[in-house]
């Protein structure tokens, strides 16, 4: 019975237009950003990040550019949710050509965006657990940890960039996948153990891309 109707509300979804789900998420990431910059990001966090490598002047320089692009960065963020819902739809409809699986791409894209909800969430979690510490210190050692990820039980001190890894590895990528399976079975009629195999090998691939990307940026970039 609350399967079935689980099955009717995700198919209903099929008659929302993509653009509110676009526009829902990015108003709620932009909200989310503003909020963990507004309380998290202050000088004393920024300070116990560089305070062994800059002056103190040079950290209030780096302070406010933070506070600079903060802004930039919320005004970017529906352009950010479109490409990274591009870039993930157009991997996960080449593995599923791959797999010989005919799933057009407009359906797979208004998946992607329909579930883009949980990477929103993701980045909610990370808020909570900010509030229970008692110290700026305390802040800073946890305000790169996704929750329920990998990297909350341990991390790489020797190479912390892996660490960006183990957060990837998280409940909420499994509830990510799980979704788009199960919304992709409903439209389509495909079973779920045909997609299982091209949506994970798909997502491990956009996320190993962007991972390299970050470090690239921050080695040639930086």
């Amino acid at each position: 019975m609350v399967l079935s109707v689980y099955r009717n509300a995700l198919k209903n979804l099929q008659t929302v237009h993509w653009s509110v789900f676009w526009g829902l998420w990015s108003l709620l990431s932009m909200i989310t950003l503003w909020f963990y910059q507004d309380h998290f990001t202050t000088r004393e966090t920024v300070e116990q990040f560089l305070g062994d490598q800059f002056s103190p002047v040079y950290i209030d320089l780096i302070f406010a550019r933070i506070q600079d692009m903060t802004y930039i960065s919320i005004l970017l963020i529906p352009l950010l949710i479109l490409c990274r819902t591009l870039f993930m739809a157009l991997i996960l409809h080449l593995f599923f050509l791959l797999w010989q699986l005919e799933i057009p791409f407009k359906k797979v894209f208004y998946v992607i965006m329909t579930v883009f909800g949980m990477m929103v969430l993701k980045d909610i979690s990370k808020i909570f657990p900010l509030f229970l510490e008692n110290s700026s210190s305390n802040i800073t050692n946890n305000i790169l940890i996704v929750p329920l990820s990998l990297s909350s039980a341990f991390s790489f001190s020797f190479h912390p960039m892996l660490n960006r890894l183990l957060n990837a590895i998280n409940i909420f990528e499994g509830m990510w996948m799980i979704l788009v399976a199960f919304i992709i079975t409903i439209w389509t009629g495909i079973k779920v153990k045909k997609i299982i195999g091209p949506l994970i090998l798909a997502r491990w691939l956009s996320i190993v891309l962007l991972w390299g990307l970050g470090i690239f940026y921050e080695i040639f970039m930086v």
